[in-house]
């Protein structure tokens, strides 16, 4: 299971009743698709930095969950068909990345290698300027 975070806004217009009625449907969704339902902020009407179908503010809201890949994808179909929702987007949230660390000795040691470059042997072939002068 991976897990997803979906931003979308609704139209500011609409009822409260049909905005937690379009919630609770995109909600529904989540859950029919067996995916796990971690949390919804719902932030509620905030001004938009630039309008988008001419809508200065909308009404925001995150899911954050688990899930399948179908699950962005339906929810995504959902938010085309309806004109409720002025825009939309999800996101893979990566789990954290750990690194195992190098004990101190064993990172001693690389850089040890690495700051001491391996120098050229006399007997590669090098122009040589003692050739020039002969």
């Amino acid at each position: 299971m991976r897990n997803y975070e979906t931003a979308f806004l609704l139209a500011p217009d609409l009822p409260e009743e049909e905005t937690e009625q379009l919630i609770n449907q995109m909600a529904e969704i989540v859950a029919k698709r067996k995916g796990t339902m971690n949390s919804i902020d719902k932030w509620g009407k905030r001004d938009l930095a630039y309008p988008i179908r001419k809508f200065t503010s909308a009404y925001y809201v995150f899911f954050d969950y688990d899930g399948t890949p179908d699950i962005p994808a339906e929810l995504e179909r959902q938010f085309k068909q309806k004109e409720a929702f002025i825009r939309y987007m999800t996101i893979l949230k990566e789990k954290a990345f750990s690194r195992p660390r190098k004990s101190r000795s064993e990172a001693s040691d690389s850089g040890k290698e690495k700051a001491g470059s391996p120098k050229k042997k006399t007997g590669e072939s090098e122009p040589d300027k003692k050739e020039e002068g002969e």
